[in-house]
């Protein structure tokens, strides 16, 4: 979930905020390896807003990018998240890409968030493709065109999603839902609520069918939609970023399970969508763990073993 940094501020100290339940976590530790499909950055001298998080309550407490970095690495390393997909979440977001995959090598995938707004254009495809084969990217994603206000058959992608499937890039999309009260904020105007829904991604991966597609936040809350999309493409696979710490317990675990009970627990992976707080990532793993239908092998395909498939990890 890439988000406007003003409209997010407003969120977070206002009633329009989402009414979230904070997760009990204490000094939670991780054996099983985890892959995290969904993590954000941000550039090294951008500084971090003190925004609440909406599931604490608790303001942010780092000064620039570098620390939001430092802080997030610190979380993996606690957690054994061993590798994670990294896309920016504002300002230059290639650069914050790279500042991650540079800083640990070994353990980040950069990815490119694109958008395709006014105020968001789409980057330089050539710039795109020399990176893609170069390995400095590796994903295209996060691609938020809800927030734009367009579709993924938009004519403007056509190119993009062509270059995917080219050179076999994985392309992580937003679906599902955004923060309250995006469509008025002037950078989103065009923004709409029923352009999350997964459903809408039908034209693209038919004009490139070998096109593989993380739906990020599962589509939620699309749920009927989501399911018929996976169902019918089987090159399609659902994160559970976000929705893993910022619903309520009931409902995420709600959602988890129908997806589940639908057959699914080989398509879907572990994501966080930390934004601006590196506490929510370990709020994301206690979230999962806490699951009480899901089976130990289970919490091993959603942590690890979907994602480096999909991701083709070794």
């Amino acid at each position: 979930m890439i988000i406007d940094r003003r409209r997010f501020l407003q969120l977070s100290s206002s009633s329009a905020a989402i009414s979230l339940v904070p997760s009990a976590l204490g000094k939670m530790t991780q054996e099983q390896p985890i892959i995290d499909v969904h993590l954000h950055a941000y550039p090294d001298d951008l500084p971090i807003p003190a925004a609440v998080n909406p599931a604490t309550g608790k303001a942010v407490q780092l000064k620039d990018g570098a620390a939001h970095r430092a802080a997030c690495l610190a979380e993996m390393k606690r957690l054994n998240i061993v590798k994670a997909v990294v896309s920016g979440g504002d300002g230059d977001r290639l650069a914050a890409a790279y500042s991650w995959s540079k800083a640990e090598p070994d353990k980040v995938i950069a990815g490119a968030g694109v958008r395709g707004s006014a105020d968001t254009p789409l980057p330089d495809l050539d710039v795109l493709r020399s990176a893609f084969k170069d390995g400095r990217l590796r994903v295209l994603g996060e691609v938020t065109t809800q927030y734009a206000g367009i579709t993924l058959d938009d004519p403007k992608y056509a190119s993009y999603l062509a270059l995917a499937e080219e050179l076999d890039i994985p392309v992580a999309l937003h679906t599902g839902t955004m923060p309250p009260g995006m469509s008025f904020d002037p950078c989103c105007r065009s923004a709409r609520a029923r352009l999350g829904d997964p459903l809408l991604v039908e034209e693209a991966l038919n004009r490139y069918p070998k096109l593989r597609l993380n739906l990020m936040h599962a589509g939620w809350p699309y749920l009927d939609d989501t399911i018929s999309t996976l169902f019918h493409y089987p090159q399609v696979n659902a994160d559970l970023g976000a929705i893993d710490w910022l619903l309520p317990r009931a409902e995420f675990h709600h959602y988890l399970q129908a997806l589940m009970r639908a057959g699914f627990g080989k398509r879907l992976m572990f994501g966080t969508d930390q934004m601006y707080w590196p506490e929510g990532i370990a709020m994301a793993v206690e979230a999962v763990q806490s699951a009480p239908f899901l089976s130990a092998d289970e919490k091993r395909d959603i942590f690890y073993n979907n994602a480096a498939k999909f991701y083709r990890l070794s």
